[in-house]
């Protein structure tokens, strides 16, 4: 959910203030139905953005349900170095899971093989599920993107993600998480289609998660020891 809401800011990069699909006062958001409205402050310091799904639930364009507002202040063009992208929610719902933390985006620059990246810093990230299951996690990770930079379309846009977490599941199981072999996600494809997590629970054996060898769909295989078996992602 913490991504699909950074995608959804993400979709509007590139043209605009800050990087974002918008210049006007209130318009709709590109790409996410006639669900959202955005409203745009570039005057202020920092300069803000409120995506307001409206207070009952919107069927948008992907197929899920949205309410709520995703609140998104920012220091600079989504390009432009050390600017900082901080994303709160007010009672926002996706398929009626509610998203609370603090999501904050740093531009670090060109890396070493000229290359964007970002550090995705998530605190205090809480998903209270619809049925009454809470899920917690802290997260530090770095975004590469690997295509798209020199185009105005976002719709070519890929990432490599790397990093970890931690946080409590659903079970009230504490849990770590490591990428083990960098996530791909084209922002073309609704699924990441590529790359590893190890994810271990407190007390039991990791898991590996493998999303697969670049093609995009919605299956990916659960490793535990010595047995497999194949999921479909959500």
């Amino acid at each position: 959910m913490s991504n699909d809401v950074m995608n959804i800011a993400d979709n509007a990069a590139k043209t605009g203030s800050a990087g974002f699909r918008t210049s006007e006062a209130t318009e709709v958001f590109d790409g996410l139905s006639q669900c959202a409205t955005v409203t745009h402050d570039s005057i202020s310091t920092p300069r803000s953005l409120v995506i307001d799904f409206g207070p009952t639930n919107c069927l948008c364009a992907d197929g899920r349900y949205r309410r709520g507002k995703i609140l998104v202040t920012y220091t600079g063009r989504y390009f432009e170095t050390g600017s900082v992208k901080t994303m709160t929610f007010e009672e926002f719902y996706r398929n009626d899971n509610n998203l609370k933390g603090t999501r904050t985006i740093t531009n670090n620059g060109l890396d070493a093989n000229g290359r964007m990246n970002w550090t995705v810093n998530e605190q205090n990230m809480i998903i209270t599920k619809s049925n009454g299951k809470v899920v917690t996690r802290n997260s530090v990770r770095t975004r590469t993107m690997i295509a798209g930079y020199d185009t105005p379309t976002w719709t070519d846009d890929v990432y490599e993600i790397t990093g970890s977490a931690s946080g409590v599941n659903g079970n009230g199981i504490n849990y770590t998480a490591n990428i083990t072999k960098a996530l791909r996600r084209a922002l073309s494809c609704r699924w990441i289609d590529s790359g590893t997590i190890e994810i271990t629970p407190e007390g039991k054996a990791t898991r590996t998660v493998d999303f697969g060898n670049g093609t995009c769909d919605d299956q990916a295989t659960v490793s535990v020891r010595n047995r497999s078996r194949n999921i479909t992602l959500n």
